[in-house]
């Protein structure tokens, strides 16, 4: 990691911006991001530090923050359990449909709490883990 950081920087001919997600979202967690730990390397004389540019961009001097940005601010309903009765019985090897994901194949089912974990293999998605009771899986022959 430190000789790709050493390479990128110094093939700039006369200046290099380094720049940063602050925050980043990824499958619906929200992380901060700390700086690398290779910055520390770089002499202070040389470094110019323009601070946060969060809510700018070159083409607008400063876009108005919305009160809804931030999902912890959002009154996002919460997902509603299937009734007991009408979830499939589900085994290794069986062929099912989502809304979303599409048709896949259960790779493994396992307990979990009051419901099952299930591993479902998307052709083009690839491996999804899904509770049942709020996956909405059906089974298809």
């Amino acid at each position: 990691e430190r000789r790709l950081c050493y390479v990128g920087i110094t093939r700039a001919k006369k200046k290099v911006y380094l720049v940063r997600a602050f925050r980043r979202n990824l499958m619906g967690l929200s992380t901060v991001n700390n700086p690398s730990r290779f910055l520390k390397d770089i002499p202070a004389s040389l470094v110019k530090n323009s601070g946060n540019s969060f809510g700018q961009n070159r083409y607008h001097e400063e876009r108005p923050l919305k009160s809804d940005m931030y999902a912890w601010e959002r009154n996002i309903p919460a997902p509603v359990a299937a009734p007991a009765g009408d979830l499939p019985n589900l085994k290794a090897g069986d062929r099912v449909k989502h809304a979303q994901f599409g048709r896949g194949m259960v790779i493994s089912c396992k307990p979990v709490k009051n419901d099952s974990e299930i591993v479902v293999a998307f052709p083009d998605l690839g491996i999804k883990r899904l509770l049942l009771s709020f996956a909405r899986l059906e089974k298809v022959e």
